[in-house]
């Protein structure tokens, strides 16, 4: 039954997509629906980019499945182990580049716009290749506006806890989206009081963390307002517009403290941003980025808001004050849930700070100003040697910054493990390393591995 099953597999990917056709441990039925819908993605693309943001460039952009297959397509030179599928598009293993995630990676030179559709919270594939539209706008800004600055991920763990911020940033957020869908009649009176919110937390935090919620701004707003307009531009059920009132509108104004979630309601807020400016000023797109001014700068610019007297704020301050308190203490009660765990633990001491190749900000937690619980993605690396974990929690001790880390620990069934003469080596489904170590040592429920 199975065979015949595969050979089933086989055969509608043969008769529907008229490609050739992978054997059946390469092939599952997910990837012949992602592959078929690739590439109604690329001639998307040629319709959405103009109305989404002039003068935009496509580079190439792949999707993949974890320990699946990966479709390359718009690249210049695949790389040699990837085989021509049909007209631009390549086939290989996502194993062999390593992939995770929704981001950009270099393939073979080229900086190149990736997403995972092995996922099972997409409600169609129009929100997943407009999750890889957001990524090929990261790409066409890296590529050709050398002059735009990008959030530093450092700035978001430090980033402070004050209740009286929070409360300032909740009132913002509610300001910012009923200009966006409130009245018109209250449009200046919201903008001055957005504009005098600014002002005030900037005294609160500081002006260098002020320019990091422009820079996320600056560069995100661009990537997801393009992601919008895809979704709002080729979506159709229901199910995928209650998707766009939740990702794009009101999550924004979901209560948050601390650092929860920050970077993505600045993402969120650079997208409103662009929404307005689209709505008011047509062409705005070129001059915002020749401008090279912070998103909100140019936003502030463009409507020319006043300073004015904000309200006490009073209701907002009181939730405020108990709940940026509770996020604090969460901090502490996730350490020891993650110390807490069954499993080998697996302490990994670097001799010398390895080659820091990737980590996912908005999912990365500050424990204290020298241990980072990292909860979806880190990828370490340093010669042959390699540390790529996904949807996996790791807890790295830094020196200073993310960038330099100094140990890694986390938790595996030991059957996951193997020493193959010096080296260390762990897989498992997420997890893959391969490390050469000087030493050792076994104690208990643990080892610890001094790295080379």
């Amino acid at each position: 039954m199975h065979r015949l099953y595969m050979k089933i597999v086989a055969f509608a990917a043969y008769t529907f997509l008229n490609i050739p056709v992978l054997t059946a441990q390469e092939l599952e039925p997910i990837d012949s629906i992602y592959l078929k819908t690739v590439v109604n993605f690329s001639q998307n693309l040629k319709s959405i980019k103009g109305k989404a943001w002039p003068g935009m460039e496509i580079g190439p952009f792949c999707i993949f499945r974890l320990n699946g297959p990966a479709f390359l397509m718009n690249h210049p030179e695949p790389p040699i182990y990837a085989k021509k599928w049909q007209d631009s598009v390549y086939f290989f293993n996502q194993a062999d580049n390593a992939l995770m995630g929704t981001s950009q990676t270099e393939i073979n030179h080229y900086l190149t716009a990736h997403n995972n559709y092995g996922q099972s919270f997409y409600v169609s594939e129009h929100q997943f290749f407009a999750e890889l539209f957001h990524e090929l706008h990261h790409v066409y800004q890296r590529n050709h506006l050398k002059k735009l600055q990008f959030d530093n991920p450092v700035e978001l763990l430090s980033y402070p806890e004050d209740y009286r911020n929070d409360a300032i940033k909740q009132y913002e957020n509610e300001l910012l989206l009923d200009m966006v869908t409130g009245s018109a009649t209250k449009f200046r009176e919201n903008l001055n009081k957005l504009f005098s919110c600014r002002t005030l937390r900037q005294e609160i935090i500081g002006p260098k963390y002020i320019t990091y919620e422009k820079r996320v701004e600056s560069a995100e707003g661009p990537a997801t307002y393009c992601e919008y307009m895809y979704m709002k531009e080729f979506s159709s059920t229901v199910q995928e517009q209650e998707y766009i009132n939740k990702r794009f509108f009101y999550s924004l104004i979901e209560p948050t403290y601390g650092r929860e979630g920050l970077r993505n309601k600045h993402l969120l807020i650079g997208m409103m941003q662009c929404l307005l400016l689209s709505r008011n000023f047509k062409n705005w797109q070129r001059d915002y980025y020749n401008s090279e001014l912070p998103l909100n700068d140019y936003f502030f610019f463009k409507f020319k808001p006043e300073q004015v007297k904000l309200p006490p704020l009073d209701a907002y301050k009181a939730k405020a004050k108990h709940f940026t308190t509770a996020e604090k203490e969460k901090h502490k009660q996730n350490l020891e849930v993650f110390n807490s765990q069954n499993g080998l633990r697996i302490t990994l001491l670097f001799n010398k700070s390895p080659d820091f190749k990737g980590f996912d900000p908005m999912h990365a937690e500050a424990i204290n100003d020298s241990l980072i619980l990292h909860s979806t993605l880190l990828k370490l690396g340093k010669g042959n040697n390699y540390f790529n974990v996904s949807n996996h929690r790791t807890v790295t001790q830094i020196d200073g910054q993310v960038w330099f880390v100094k140990s890694v620990t986390f938790y595996v069934p030991e059957s996951t493990i193997r020493i193959d003469k010096k080296v260390f080596i762990c897989n498992k489904e997420n997890i893959s390393i391969n490390w050469q170590f000087l030493k050792q040592v076994r104690k208990e429920n643990e080892y610890i591995i001094t790295l080379e």
